[in-house]
């Protein structure tokens, strides 16, 4: 999927796609958020959700972005 096609789909629709066809990758924390990291195809997703709410707060495509603030937390494992 190009992002182009990711952002035209509702937050709804990225987390169906996310449970249909993401292979979770690792999770990273910023202030009261738990931002999770998954692959779909050959690109990345982050996930950003707020326990407090139990609310998923936005979902980003990282094609052409960085995943630094996962290298930390990568198991191998979840690479293939």
């Amino acid at each position: 999927m190009k992002p182009i096609d990711f952002e035209k789909l509702t937050l709804d629709e990225k987390a169906r796609l996310i449970l249909s066809k993401g292979v979770y990758v690792s999770k990273s924390e910023f202030f009261q958020l738990e931002i999770s990291l998954y692959r779909i195809e050959n690109d990345f997703v982050e996930l950003w959700y707020e326990p407090i709410t139990g609310r998923v707060m936005r979902i980003d495509y990282l094609k052409g972005k960085s995943v630094n603030p996962y290298l930390k937390h990568l198991c191998a494992a979840n690479l293939n």
